[in-house]
């Protein structure tokens, strides 16, 4: 399978409705309102005070990041609109091999498959040592990931360096998602609801939008905001901090008039980091919430047996 934008490339704009395979009716593309989240800037005096309040309160937030962005997403719509032979020299449904490029989530283990293709790549920082844009950009995410650790340790009321311990030798999977133009919006879903599997993602997106958030009971649209990240909680910092951060569902809407692509860096502990509540989170009065698993379990449970209505599968 070539993915989903081999498929609408081949129809030459003749494509009238959405293959039985990629039929997922729903609503989400009559949602009007959008959510208010907060701007964390980096280089503000109340930088510290206002992420721990965004993580607290929010879960989701956009960040003023001062990190040059513009060739990361160039080279990821350079990728998808290689020829797709090129592409299928990557093309894999295993989730850790180092470059990993398919569509939707697991195609074989799925009976509807989500409207996106993806190109995902795994890194550590001791590796990463060529200087191409995708490596300066993983150098900047593990460099500013680690500067919110430390404030997000404090805001715990722990040592400022406790998460960074419990992340250990941390990884970063980077992911590029693309979402071609849909016939029927509302017969298809680029993703379905799902909260992320690792501690924080920072969203790179272009102006088209499409992402959605969801507040209590309802689905809100989140405005791509030009300059800015969108980061979110992963569920593994759910899990350590025994849910006092919380990771927040949310999806990826398609649209009929443009396609969309967006480039999420999720950085995360070690794989083989055996991951529940720190320890001094824990207590009589709050007791821990979640049972310890490595982090590639985890990755590797959510990969292949929870595609959809995945709500903060921690426990």
């Amino acid at each position: 399978m070539a993915g989903i934008k081999a498929f609408v490339d081949s129809c030459n704009g003749t494509l009238d409705s959405v293959p039985d395979r990629y039929m997922m009716p729903n609503e989400a593309a009559d949602v009007s309102r959008y959510a208010v989240l907060p701007i964390v800037d980096v280089a503000s005096e109340s930088f510290e005070r206002d992420l721990v309040d965004a993580c607290t309160k929010y879960g989701m937030f956009y960040k003023n990041h001062g990190i040059h962005t513009e060739d990361v997403m160039r080279c990821a719509l350079e990728f998808f609109n290689s020829p797709s032979e090129d592409k299928m020299r990557y093309y894999t449904e295993e989730i850790f091999t180092p470059v990993r490029y398919c569509t939707s989530m697991m195609p074989s283990k799925e009976e509807k498959l989500e409207w996106h293709d993806h190109l995902q790549m795994w890194l550590k920082e001791r590796s990463i040592c060529n200087r191409d844009i995708g490596s300066e950009y993983a150098r900047n995410i593990f460099k500013l990931g680690k500067r919110m650790l430390l404030v997000m340790s404090e805001g715990l009321g722990l040592r400022s360096n406790r998460l960074l311990e419990a992340f250990a030798d941390m990884v970063l999977l980077t992911r590029a998602n693309f979402y071609p133009t849909c016939p029927n919006p509302r017969q298809a879903l680029g993703m379905e609801g799902h909260t992320d599997s690792g501690g924080l993602t920072f969203v790179l997106q272009d102006g088209v939008g499409g992402l959605q958030l969801k507040q209590g009971e309802d689905w809100y649209n989140v405005r791509p905001l030009e300059g800015m990240l969108v980061v979110n909680m992963g569920d593994q910092l759910q899990k350590l901090s025994n849910g006092r951060y919380k990771s927040i569902l949310h999806r990826v809407m398609v649209n009929s008039k443009s396609s969309r692509l967006s480039v999420g860096a999720f950085l995360g502990p070690s794989l083989d980091a055996e991951i529940s509540p720190i320890p001094e989170l824990v207590s009589q009065e709050s007791p821990a919430k979640y049972r310890s698993r490595t982090y590639r379990d985890y990755m590797h449970e959510v990969y292949t047996e929870h595609f959809s209505g995945k709500n903060v599968y921690v426990a």
